[in-house]
């Protein structure tokens, strides 16, 4: 008796030892016994022959018995893993729980391989017997395969959507406090930017996908987590996270409607696995980060001599005295101790021009390390019938203020079970908790800027950071940031509950209820603060005289009820996947916030201790109602041809009844080529499909001024304008009486935004499946956008209401390489490229004149107007022969800008601002981020495993006109010279400068620093995002300790950025350089842990 396999033929010997015989072997008797039908049927003497020759043959390749068990990275069993000798077809399968026996020479090569997984090499190096475990690692790509689109998942093969994976390596063991931030360059655009929070400890970043979404506007996508809609991204701790998909063209998002205009980001959380052990990990993280692109400070000496020459260039007086500057020397110098003196004639301490200090700031508020940590532990396993998965997190993650210490702290929980009760029906529960706890000194209270790193920068040199009396001076705002705190706390619950019927093969109904919760409680505290005068008197400080307390609470709660059936089923070669369902969600949200001053104690902060005559009470409440019909129809002939039909019909409660409900359809197609019969067999091209959609989205946004979703839910309901009662402004005998204003006027045809899409591409592998190559090219018309009204003739009354009046246009492509290979028996490698590129146009707006400080139609998103810069003024004689500037500023010398007259009238204006007529301004650049890519690389030798993953932007312009990049501005309270501006700038010794002559004067230096070519930033640049290096434990080891897994790492994430923006400047080009005045990213060095047993 012998049984049929894969790579060959077995001879039951016995029951416990298969005997392998070659297929070739086997194949010969086989043959000869067809030499024809008559010997066959009449003669056994030939079969009993080639019976005793293959046995004889048997201890020629026999020699070593290899027995083993093939297990994952959790030690779960890998029941049917192919375990074969290397170049020839010999080779088994495991059992059920993984075991295996296979009989080989000394010196052969065992290859093991199981779908899923990456293949693993053994070498047999025993005789007669011989024990070989192997431990098998997931591989991403071949994971990838099956792919988790909107309710269900589909094969890769098939998908005729444009929906890119995340390659788990991107995510893994990195010190990224919140999702967003490791999703940066992993999939072709999606568009990860640093957000106003920069590196603050508690900042998100903001995604997008396929770039614009509105005017000059670039929305995040719709989260899905376990199938619910609507969820928060950066509260899912990265370690639970199994796969994530980006949903980017309109066909493959249409199934979610009007709630993902701007495509899906699908989020699957690990589960348990079917008859696997339970199994335990516990990983860590600890890193210490410094942080990049922090402006060097200029010494006091030649900061105090930089004002006085600029105050001497705006025809100002010295603005540091002589006995300042001496007194400046001398602190230096060593030979005068403190940092200020009493201001003559008052009691008070001499500040800013009046101190003598010497102090770098951003060295003195800012540490050079802070601390991070991540603990991770999760357990799962699964009988037979039922599966579960439980995650704990905690992150930590501290500032880098010195001072009044800022830290950010997330607490994670998830519990994913689900049980098969019988063959037919499956209940599951998933419950998910995040608390989001920041803790970080108080930046209001009347300091300007609302933001310690507008506060920093603008402080003197010479400010002192202790007074004669050994306090901290007010200006150094210490006192501020230790006495005056806030507090965020954030609790973010989520419950699924899960019904699967399943009564036969192939059809399956899931119903499903979500209920989440976001739970906002804020504490702004402003305390009284005092410091030692001269004289021994105590005094409030600056903004200070007067304490305060403030609380907001918010809450937020969705109710998400899913119910659809797939029907999936086979007709010859025609495959047929059927989804029909029903989602309806119900969202409400109430803030409440008070405030009062007047506090009895700082040491107990509450309203209910305060006396101010004027508390301020205020409450939001919103409530937003939708629901959805959808469908979608898979047909696949023989794998070959391809079609997807999706259809969606939403309402929103926001909208009126006439305008409530639309129908949103989806259609794609695609062709495996490689799968006709006049395909060649190669091992260049291994396969290539073709495929092709359009999709149709609706968008209830409405609104191009609000960034708060909320406050675009009711453009029906527009707020009611309200008055309190006064004793002023009599309209009544005894005062005025509270009234209400009528809101403004509002369209009432009004309608959904609407977004209709195009997308064209090919996915191809080459050489056995080593490369692989995915490219689209993609078209987003935006109609019955929300803009301004065309102006009426005749008066009105009131405000114009807004009505669907702007379009606009995004053309867009992106491209994937993948390579991995093998190198000899212990090397593999891995490299994976992405570029994308996108542009906008503004295809309809209500702009006649095309006014181009407007929108108008053929306006790139992200265009830059400015002049063209010519040079700097020479002399008195250059600026006489020179085009009139004096539209821009009156009076012009040496060092200033000089203009190009590009309209050749002679004078430099902007003519009637339009475009038309700009005068001499043009187009000088455009700050879209052009050119998105990144680069990741991987390999493992042996049980060392290295990556480095490389993220960056190919092109875009940015102009910056804060003083942050030109160092002043307008006054002395409106400057931030660093070192850069002393020493790269205009003067009659250096007229090659690269900053133009410097006055303190706001008008003054307008006529400069107005937007030109010459400083226009190259933002373009290539960042080092993230280097690591880890070693794991041989497998020998590993079972002497009981474990499946140990594994450590060292890394480092943000490790250097090249840019050309660096040359002339410390502003860092992913952060948001419109105002740059941003908490600085961070460089982090960490080293963790990953164990499993």
């Amino acid at each position: 008796m012998f049984s049929v396999r894969q790579r060959g033929v077995a001879l039951v010997w016995t029951k416990k030892v298969p005997i392998i015989v070659p297929v070739k072997l086997m194949g010969l008797c086989i043959n000869s016994l067809k030499i024809s039908n008559h010997f066959l049927k009449q003669s056994n003497m030939f079969k009993q022959l080639c019976v005793i020759f293959v046995l004889l043959a048997l201890p020629l390749s026999a020699q070593v018995k290899v027995t083993g068990k093939v297990t994952d990275e959790s030690n779960n069993p890998l029941p049917g893993a192919s375990v074969l000798v290397k170049g020839t077809t010999h080779g088994v399968s495991s059992d059920f729980d993984g075991n295996y026996a296979i009989e080989a020479k000394q010196g052969d090569v065992l290859e093991i391989s199981f779908i899923g997984f990456q293949t693993q090499t053994k070498k047999v190096t025993g005789s007669g017997k011989q024990t070989i475990n192997v431990i098998l690692k997931e591989d991403a790509q071949q994971l990838s395969d099956v792919v988790v689109v909107g309710y269900g998942t589909q094969k890769k093969e098939n998908l005729t959507g444009a929906v890119a994976t995340v390659d788990s390596k991107v995510l893994a063991d990195r010190p990224i406090t919140k999702l967003s931030e490791g999703l940066q360059g992993a999939v072709g655009n999606l568009n990860v930017t640093t957000g106003t929070g920069g590196g603050e400890p508690n900042s998100s970043k903001n995604l997008n996908i396929r770039g614009f979404t509105g005017l000059g506007r670039s929305d995040g996508p719709l989260i899905v987590i376990d199938g619910v809609q609507g969820g928060d991204l950066n509260a899912v701790n990265p370690n639970d996270v199994e796969s994530i998909s980006v949903v980017k063209d309109a066909a493959a998002a249409a199934v979610y409607g009007s709630s993902a205009p701007n495509g899906v980001i699908i989020i699957k959380t690990k589960q348990g696995r079917k008859g696997a052990k339970t199994t335990f990990s516990y990983s860590n993280n600890f890193g210490y980060a410094q942080p990049i692109g922090v402006p060097k400070m200029p010494n006091s000496l030649d900061f105090a001599n930089f004002y006085n020459e600029t105050a001497a260039n705006a025809g100002r007086s010295p603005l540091f005295a002589n006995e300042v500057i001496d007194r400046i020397k001398a602190y230096q110098a060593g030979t005068f101790l403190d940092e200020t003196v009493k201001q003559p004639g008052e009691n008070k301490w001499s500040e800013w021009m009046g101190a003598n200090a010497n102090n770098d700031w951003f060295k003195i508020l800012l540490k050079d390390i802070s601390l991070s940590s991540q603990h991770t532990m999760s357990v799962n396993g699964g009988t037979e019938s039922t599966t579960y998965y439980v995650g704990l997190g905690i992150n930590k993650k501290d500032g880098l203020f010195r001072y009044g210490q800022d830290t950010f702290t997330r607490y994670n929980l998830r519990a994913n079970v689900t049980t098969e009760a019988t063959k037919w029906l499956t209940f599951g529960v998933r419950l998910a908790y995040a608390r989001e706890d920041f803790d970080r000194p108080n930046r209001g209270g009347g300091l300007t800027g609302d933001n310690w790193f507008h506060q920093i920068p603008r402080k003197f040199p010479t400010v002192p950071l202790f007074l004669p009396n050994g306090e901290y001076s007010q200006h150094s705002n210490i006192p501020y940031m230790e006495n005056s705190r806030f507090k965020e706390i954030w609790d973010k619950p989520s419950l699924t509950g899960e019904i699967i019927f399943k009564p036969f093969k192939g059809f399956s109904t899931t119903v499903n209820y979500t209920y989440s919760g976001s739970f906002g409680n804020n504490y702004n505290h402003w305390a009284t603060i005092y410091e030692t005068l001269p004289d021994g008197q105590k005094r409030a400080m600056e903004h200070t005289s007067v304490n305060s307390i403030e609380r907001y609470f918010e809450r937020r709660e969705d109710h998400t009820f899913n119910a659809f059936t797939n029907y999936d089923f086979r007709l010859n070669k025609h495959d047929f996947k059927l989804l029909a369902g029903f989602v309806g969600e119900r969202s409400s949200f109430l803030s409440m916030s008070a405030s009062n001053n007047n506090l009895y104690s700082d040491t107990f902060p509450s309203l209910s201790l305060t006396s101010g005559a004027s508390p301020s009470i205020s409450d939001t409440i919103r409530h937003l109602v939708s629901a959805g019909f959808f469908g979608r129809i898979n047909y696949s002939y023989d794998d070959r041809y391809l079609i997807e039909v999706v259809g969606r019909y939403d309402g929103a409660s926001k909208f009126l009844a006439d305008s409530r409900w639309r129908f949103y359809p989806g259609f794609s197609a695609g062709w495996n080529v490689h799968r006709e019969s006049f395909w060649p067999e190669n091992d260049v091209v291994t396969s290539l499909k073709l495929r092709g959609s359009y999709g149709s989205l609706g968008d209830q946004s409405l609104s191009i001024y609000e960034n708060d979703w909320y406050k675009r839910t009711y453009p029906f309901f527009p707020n009611l304008g309200t008055t309190s009662t006064a004793k002023s402004n009599y309209i009544f005998e005894k005062g005025r009486e509270a009234y209400i204003t009528l809101p403004g006027l509002v369209d009432p045809t009004l309608t959904w935004v609407t977004t209709n899409t195009i997308d064209f591409g090919f996915d191809a592998s080459f050489f056995k499946n080593r490369l692989s190559l995915e490219f689209d090219w993609y078209r987003k018309n935006v109609k019955d956008y929300i803009g301004p009204a065309a102006l009426l003739p005749n008066t009105l009354g009131t405000g114009v209401p807004q009505t669907n009046s702007v379009g606009f246009r995004t053309d867009g492509w992106e491209v994937t390489l993948n390579w991995r290979d093998q190198i000899g028996d212990n090397f593999t490698y891995g490299a994976k490229f992405i570029l994308s590129d996108y542009q906008g146009v503004v295809t309809e707006y209500p702009n006649e004149k095309k006014f181009i400080n407007n929108w108008y139609v053929g306006k790139k998103m992200g265009e830059i107007w400015g002049y063209e810069t010519d040079r700097y003024f020479k002399d008195d004689a250059d600026i006489a022969s020179s085009p009139d500037q004096s539209k821009l500023y009156k009076n012009w010398s040496a060092g200033d800008i000089k203009y190009k007259d590009l309209n050749g009238d002679g004078v430099i204006d902007w003519g009637n601002e339009t475009l038309d007529n700009p005068g001499d301004k043009k187009i000088i650049g455009n700050d879209t981020p052009r050119y998105n890519y990144s680069l990741l690389l991987d390999g493992k030798y042996k049980n060392f495993d290295f990556s480095i993953f490389l993220q960056g932007v190919g092109k875009r312009d940015a102009w910056v006109g804060s003083n942050y990049f030109w160092g002043i501005t307008g006054s002395e309270w409106q400057s931030s010279p660093f070192t850069i501006h002393l020493e790269d700038r205009w003067t009659p010794e250096t007229p090659d400068g690269y900053f133009p002559k410097f006055y303190m004067n706001g008008d003054m230096m307008n006529k400069n620093n107005r937007q030109q070519t010459k400083y226009l930033q190259d933002a373009s640049y290539l960042r080092i995002k993230n280097l690591q290096v880890g070693y794991s434990l041989p497998s020998d080891i590993i079972e002497k300790l009981k474990m499946s897994r140990f594994r450590l790492f060292v890394g480092v994430d943000n490790l250097y950025t090249f840019s050309p923006m660096k040359k002339h400047s410390v502003l860092d080009p992913e952060l948001s350089i419109r105002d740059a005045k941003i908490y600085p990213l961070q460089r982090t060095y960490s080293i963790g842990l990953n164990l499993e047993f």
